[in-house]
């Protein structure tokens, strides 16, 4: 992977985590949640092309601990979905399971954080259909365990997942223009937050500049 892709692929992330961290803001606009997760099985898709090439290895690997942040910041996310419809349920047992923070996660060793965050999916698959209505989706369930596949490879691990997307055989090139395509989807919803929220709006033209490296 040439150096202009990897800092595109920077980029791509830090757009997803912004909009991660700024969910409250943007949740009550569907087509944002569609366009995010369009971008987010691309990246998945991008990391698992690159995977076979030598010379992104370095990129893919480089920070463990960014990888287990990225993982971490999701888990927070689908936690908080996953305790709000246990209280609502009245289940217990389902409620002490869902109440972990970013730093909960992040904190624990690597043998303890994979095995909590595999609980966890776990808890979020057998809940998934009934979870519609707080926002819980497929497609992220898919997103994270492609991020939580690619930490078990870092760390010298089979996959757990093996996650299947329609784009991952399509080569790098083709990945990055579908790419560029779904960003700038993104981009067009995301002015109508231009003058609303211009805070937001900033820090996400923020998150969408290529950094050069």
């Amino acid at each position: 992977m040439r150096q202009v892709q990897i800092n595109r692929l920077e980029m791509y992330q830090t757009t997803l985590d912004y909009l991660d961290a700024h969910n409250a803001v943007w949740s009550a606009v569907p087509i944002i949640g569609k366009y995010k997760n369009a971008l987010s099985t691309i990246v998945t898709s991008i990391k698992t092309a690159a995977a076979e090439q030598a010379d992104a290895r370095v990129f893919i690997g480089k920070s463990l601990s960014a990888l287990k942040k990225t993982i971490a910041a999701k888990m927070d996310i689908l936690d908080d979905m996953l305790e709000a419809y246990a209280v609502d349920t009245d289940n217990a047992e389902l409620t002490q399971q869902a109440n972990n923070s970013k730093s909960d996660y992040f904190g624990l060793p690597n043998e303890d954080f994979e095995i909590k965050v595999k609980q966890v999916i776990g808890l979020l698959e057998t809940h998934l259909q009934a979870m519609a209505d707080y926002g819980m989706s497929e497609e992220q369930l898919k997103d994270v365990k492609g991020d939580y596949d690619q930490f078990l490879t870092s760390r010298g691990k089979p996959r757990s997942y093996q996650v299947a997307s329609r784009v991952a055989t399509q080569d790098i090139e083709a990945l990055f223009r579908e790419g560029v395509a779904a960003t700038e989807k993104l981009d067009r919803v995301m002015k109508r937050y231009k003058r609303a929220d211009a805070n937001f709006y900033n820090g996400y033209v923020a998150a969408r500049r290529v950094v050069d490296n």
